[in-house]
């Protein structure tokens, strides 16, 4: 009976910690490690309570077969994973696509959600996302999803993955974060045509030292202007998305 309490809990603690560490907001590189693990043993323990997994004793029975176990656990929590950090990912493409029209690439930052480094906007979008993503409550969907895919696939147990077309939400996700940049990148078009008519009726007007303050003016302005309609989308995108990763009954 402990033997197979224990072997329940790490299956548990596989899927829940993978699925932790490939959530942007939770599992992200700069979310300190002790946060992840915790959290991790935390909603191990919380679902084990709750659904009282316990895994059948015929699942224990060799390393190999708990080893395959293991590796299935891991692959669907990496996969929900996966699927949901695809919610953020329209916000990044949006700010990264509006970033190199205006001209932003110049100064990087650390990211706060992703790894590596990106530009002040996209952190600006990033963490203008995140705030909807909370206010909206959807981590508590996150968290929700995650505990149905204990009754959906059991652990210790054959089950399918999802049949989640991961690749058609990616690529829904960065035609969403195209749309979404659509606007200001449309009035950054304008600015530029405005600047090469100016050029030519006045060949001495320096193109760089005009060109790059007054982009910059109009991309702030239009995103100031149009902050309503891009909180608007945002909410869009992550309702098309719930709608992509419905669990199978």
């Amino acid at each position: 009976m402990i033997e197979a309490l224990v072997t329940g809990f790490v299956l548990t603690l596989a899927r829940v910690g993978t699925f932790i560490q490939m959530l942007p907001l939770l599992g992200g590189a700069n979310v300190p490690r002790t946060v992840k693990v915790g959290l991790s043993l935390a909603l191990s323990v919380l679902i084990c309570t709750n659904e009282g997994v316990v895994l059948p004793a015929s699942g224990s029975s060799s390393w190999l077969g708990f080893g395959l176990a293991l590796g299935r656990e891991m692959i669907l929590g990496g996969m929900l994973g996966f699927a949901m950090s695809l919610f953020l990912l329209p916000a990044h493409i949006a700010a990264e696509f509006i970033t190199q029209e205006a001209g932003f690439s110049f100064a990087n930052v650390i990211t706060a959600t992703g790894n590596g480094s990106a530009s002040a906007l996209t952190i600006f979008f990033e963490l203008l996302a995140s705030l909807v993503f909370f206010e909206l409550d959807l981590h508590h969907v996150f968290l929700l999803t995650l505990q149905e895919t204990f009754q959906v696939a059991p652990i210790g147990r054959p089950f399918a993955l999802p049949n989640w077309d991961l690749v058609t939400a990616a690529s829904a996700a960065e035609e969403g974060g195209l749309l979404l940049a659509a606007p200001v990148a449309l009035c950054l078009s304008l600015t530029t045509v405005v600047l090469v008519l100016m050029t030519r009726a006045a060949p001495q007007l320096n193109l760089y030292s005009v060109g790059f303050p007054l982009r910059v003016l109009v991309c702030l302005g239009a995103m100031l202007l149009l902050l309503p309609q891009l909180l608007g989308g945002m909410i869009g995108l992550f309702s098309s998305c719930l709608g992509l990763l419905q669990l199978p009954r």
